[in-house]
């Protein structure tokens, strides 16, 4: 399928986002396509995308109806967001003003499943990109499901859970994380509820699951609800962005201060920031 895109769609930046996030069971960035596994109505479906002036081509096998393929692939890249005014707002702000001018047409890249993505979000606390990859990688070879191609579909909750405590942590998770991967497995959440609900509900009703703080809700609201509002104020590669702009001390309370003049943009003002660490 032929899909318009954004004349501004800055996929050679999304590329990379992705690339140094892939998890090689799931997914892949190569030649200028990135192709991954996920579930649609389900079943295990393999998904390609690349990038053409203009427009994007996607693939998908078995082959998805257009309004469904669409609206995936619109989802994830978010497409149909208006960057109109957060430009508009960060052309007026002293710190946001020249890293957007940098790299301005970034767009927020999200999670299709929702469990997958809280799971990424658990398994990417204190630890490096490569380190969160090879744990999700060991979850997925584990208890994947065979998707069309050569990737694995994400674990369903219930094969997360089956693993149990003890062999979460043969994967070489820590006990606190693998009581929160066993937790979450558990828990019985409306996504699409929270994908609409009131921000402050979302956020609380993350925090409630065990070994879920204020940084992974944030960040499951950003990367997964698609809350371009989310904001996850105590993020180690925004403390050092906001350090390497600002020469006073700061606190996770001060973050959240500076940022309040950033809403209802958040979540793309945290995307700058990443990319202004090279």
């Amino acid at each position: 399928m032929k899909l318009p895109a954004p004349p501004d769609f800055d996929f050679a930046w999304t590329l990379g986002f992705l690339a140094a996030r892939v998890v090689p069971a799931l997914e892949g960035v190569e030649d200028g396509e990135y192709r991954r596994s996920l579930r649609v109505d389900g079943q295990p479906v393999t998904l390609a995308v690349r990038f053409h002036p203009g427009e994007l081509t996607v693939r998908s096998s078995p082959r998805l109806p257009p309004v469904k393929l669409r609206r995936l692939v619109t989802r994830m890249f978010d497409l149909d967001v208006d960057l109109g005014a957060f430009h508009a707002l960060a052309s007026g702000d002293p710190l946001l003003r020249d890293l957007v001018a940098a790299r301005p047409w970034i767009r927020l890249p999200q999670y299709l499943d929702p469990f997958e993505g809280t799971v990424r979000a658990i398994l990417g606390q204190q630890v490096s990109l490569a380190a969160a990859s090879t744990m999700v990688d060991r979850l997925v070879r584990r208890v994947g499901d065979p998707a069309p191609g050569s990737f694995l579909a994400f674990p369903r909750p219930e094969a997360v859970a089956a693993l149990g405590h003890q062999g979460l942590l043969e994967l070489g998770l820590t006990r606190a994380k693998a009581a929160s991967l066993h937790g979450l497995a558990l828990a019985d959440l409306d996504w699409e509820r929270l994908r609409t609900a009131p921000a402050e509900q979302a956020e609380a009703e993350l925090d409630a699951l065990p070994g879920i703080g204020p940084w992974t809700a944030s960040y499951v609201r950003m990367r997964t609800l698609g809350d371009r509002d989310a904001f996850p104020a105590a993020d180690l590669g925004v403390i050092k962005a906001l350090r390497a702009l600002l020469p006073e001390p700061l606190t996770p309370a001060r973050i959240a201060a500076l940022a309040e003049s950033w809403r209802p943009w958040r979540a793309y003002a945290t995307l700058h920031l990443w990319h202004s660490l090279g």
